[in-house]
C-alpha cells in the first residue's frame, strides 16, 4: 500500500530531517488534513493525492499516527505567492527529486512551498 505524505516547509525547516528515495523513515501523521487550506497552497488536483500529513507540533488532543514506510517518491512543491493572501493559490510546480535535504531553494519566483512524498508501506 502507498500513500501520499504532505511535508510544510515550516515543518521541514524547523524539525525535518534528511531523507532520500528508498529511506526507511518512522513519521508521525496526521489524517486530518485541511483541505481547503491544502488546495489553495497547491492546488486541487495536487492536494486531492494527499493522504497525510507529517506533523511535528501536536497540540493535545490531535490524533498522530506513528507511521514506518519507505520512500518510494519525493515531489518540491514551488508556489507562486498571491500578494495579498500570502499563499501560492494553486500554482504548485512538482520537482521530482532523489533526496530531501535542509536548505530547498526557491525558484526564481517561485518559493519552496513543502514536499509530497509516496510511502510505501
Amino acid at each position: 500500500m502507498e500513500i501520499t505524505v504532505w511535508i510544510d516547509r515550516a515543518d521541514w525547516n524547523c524539525c525535518g530531517e534528511p531523507f532520500r528515495l528508498g529511506s526507511r523513515v518512522t513519521w508521525e501523521l496526521r489524517r486530518d488534513i485541511d483541505k481547503r487550506w491544502l488546495e489553495e497552497a497547491v492546488g486541487p488536483d495536487t492536494a486531492a493525492r494527499v493522504d497525510a500529513y507529517q506533523y511535528h507540533h501536536a497540540d493535545t488532543g490531535m490524533v498522530i499516527e506513528p507511521t514506518n514506510g519507505t520512500v518510494a517518491r519525493i515531489q518540491a512543491v514551488h508556489g507562486r505567492p498571491d500578494p495579498q493572501t500570502g499563499t501560492a493559490r494553486g500554482s504548485g510546480v512538482l520537482t521530482e527529486l532523489g533526496e530531501a535535504d535542509r536548505g530547498t531553494p526557491d525558484r526564481g519566483d517561485l518559493t519552496f512551498e513543502g514536499f509530497l512524498v509516496n510511502l510505501e508501506l
